[in-house]
This record gives C-alpha cells, structure tokens and sequence, in this order.
C-alpha cells in the first residue's frame, strides 16, 4: 500500500467528502422548504430565499462539461 500517496490524497478526500454533505443537506433543505408549500392558505414568503434554493438544486448543471459550456450566474 502507498502510504505516501493515502497522506496526500486523504484531506483533499475530507475535504470533498464534507463539501458534498454540505451540498446533500442544502439540497434536503430546500426541498423540506418546498413541500412545506402545499397548504391551503396564503402566507408572506421571502423570493430571495426561493432563488436561492432553487440555485443551489441547479449548481451543479451551471457548470461546464462535455458538450455543454459553463452557465455564469450573477446575483446582485
């Protein structure tokens, strides 16, 4: 076993593991936000909050791949 190469590769593996939960509970969130929504009476909501929900379940079709170029979005 290269332990070498398990020392350099094992925070870069943290690191993208906890941005990929990060990314996981996000994306939980939102969607709790959004069945939440199914009620019968009117009630004040935040657009900003709703975009940016909505932003974070597309985060990841913005960026560029194969065939496809990156999508910039700027918020202001």
């Amino acid at each position: 076993m290269d332990f070498e190469f398990v020392g350099e590769d094992l925070p870069k593996l943290l690191s993208s593991m906890k941005m990929g939960a990060d990314r996981i509970r996000g994306i939980v969130l939102s969607l709790r936000n959004f069945s939440r929504l199914d009620e019968s009476e009117m009630k004040p909501v935040d657009i900003h909050e709703g975009l940016d929900s909505t932003l974070l379940l597309l985060q990841n079709r913005l960026k560029a791949d194969t065939g496809n170029s990156e999508i910039q979005l700027i918020k202001q």
